[in-house]
C-alpha cells in the first residue's frame, strides 16, 4: 500500500502553460499533467488526514497577494548523484514565494505535528519525474536535455492555496498524480472553493 503524501502548495493554472514542453523528455522520465503543477509552501509527506487537515486549518485565516510568477531555469532535484524531480526556479516572484515558504510552511508543520523543515525554502514548480530506481541512470540524459530546454515565456499568476494529496486514480490512464482535498483564494482566507474530489 502507497503511503500517504501530503503537502500545502500555490496552484498553478493550467491555463499558464508551463506543462506544455517543447522537446520530449528522455525515455523513463514523465511529465506532470496541468493539473499536478504546484508550488508547494508546506510539504506535510505521510501523515494522517487528520493532520493534514490541522496544517490546512492553521493557514484559513492568513492572506496574501497573487503571486506573479515568471520562470527562471531548469534545475534537478533531489541527490545530486540520482535526482528524481526535475522543474523551474522562478525568474520573478521567488522573493515573495520564500517568505510564504519561511512563514506558513512552520505554521503548517507545527499544527500537524511535525518537526520544522530543515531545508531553506527553494521555490521552485515542478514538471516531470523519474522512478527513484532509474534516477542515477537518467541524470546525464536529464542534464543534456535541460541544457537546451526552453523555459515558458507566460508568466503564471498564482492566486489559489491548495491542500494536495495523491490522486486515488493515479496510474490509470490520463489520470493525474495529485488531487485537491480543498481549495481558496489566497486573498480571502474566508472564500472557500469547492474541492474537486
Amino acid at each position: 500500500m502507497t503511503a500517504p503524501n501530503w503537502f500545502i502548495a500555490l496552484v498553478v493554472p493550467p491555463q499558464a502553460g508551463w506543462h506544455r514542453l517543447t522537446r520530449p523528455l528522455p525515455a523513463g522520465v514523465h511529465p506532470f499533467q496541468a493539473r499536478d503543477l504546484h508550488l508547494t509552501l508546506a510539504y506535510l509527506g505521510s501523515c494522517d488526514p487528520e493532520q493534514a487537515e490541522a496544517a490546512w486549518q492553521a493557514l484559513s485565516n492568513l492572506k496574501g497577494e497573487a503571486l506573479q510568477a515568471a520562470a527562471g531555469a531548469w534545475r534537478a532535484f533531489g541527490p545530486r548523484w540520482a535526482p528524481s524531480a526535475y522543474g523551474l526556479t522562478l525568474a520573478r516572484g521567488h522573493e515573495q514565494a520564500a517568505r510564504l515558504i519561511g512563514r506558513w510552511g512552520p505554521r503548517a508543520r507545527r499544527a500537524a505535528g511535525l518537526a520544522p523543515e530543515r531545508r531553506d525554502p527553494l521555490p521552485h514548480v515542478t514538471l516531470a519525474r523519474s522512478s527513484r530506481r532509474r534516477a542515477a541512470d537518467l541524470r546525464l540524459a536529464m542534464e543534456g536535455w535541460m541544457a537546451s530546454a526552453a523555459v515558458p515565456a507566460r508568466a503564471a499568476v498564482l492566486s489559489e492555496l491548495g491542500l494536495y494529496t495523491w490522486n486515488r486514480q493515479r496510474g490509470s490512464p490520463g489520470a493525474p498524480l495529485f488531487e485537491l482535498a480543498a481549495r481558496r483564494s489566497l486573498a480571502a482566507p474566508d472564500g472557500q472553493l469547492e474541492a474537486d474530489v
